[in-house]
């Protein structure tokens, strides 16, 4: 007699069903990211709100940029948003070329050979 709550799986079923979440998983988080993708070959100027926390879009497929709306998890990119906090309120140039060296403001690396000859929607 079992105790009240206890499951019985047929030792085969257990091992099938690792296999199917385990290929499911690997679908929706690869192990190897995907790379960044030029959203945009300009800054956007955005006034932050002290306090406020934002999600930078690091994927560069996001449809609300400089911030995420979720692309990176519906085209399984593997990547994710740069969660940060305004410490004061004022107007930044935030990131689209997703290339700078200070996410997520910018750097000035739009301005880059690279990324002026590089095709909207590609990595660098």
């Amino acid at each position: 007699v079992r105790g009240v709550g206890t499951l019985v799986r047929p030792a085969a079923w257990t091992l099938n069903q690792r296999r199917d979440i385990t290929s499911w998983l690997a679908q929706w988080f690869p192990k190897t990211p995907a790379k960044s993708v030029v959203a945009l070959k300009t800054p956007i100027k955005v006034e932050l709100v002290a306090g406020k926390t934002y999600r930078w879009c690091v994927c560069g497929r996001s449809k609300k940029q400089p911030f995420c709306d979720g692309s990176h998890f519906f085209k399984r990119t593997g990547l994710s948003p740069l969660k940060f906090k305004a410490q004061e309120t004022r107007t930044v140039a935030l990131c689209t070329c997703k290339a700078t060296q200070k996410p997520p403001y910018c750097d000035g690396t739009h301005r880059s050979e690279q990324v002026q000859k590089a095709e909207l929607g590609s990595s660098l």
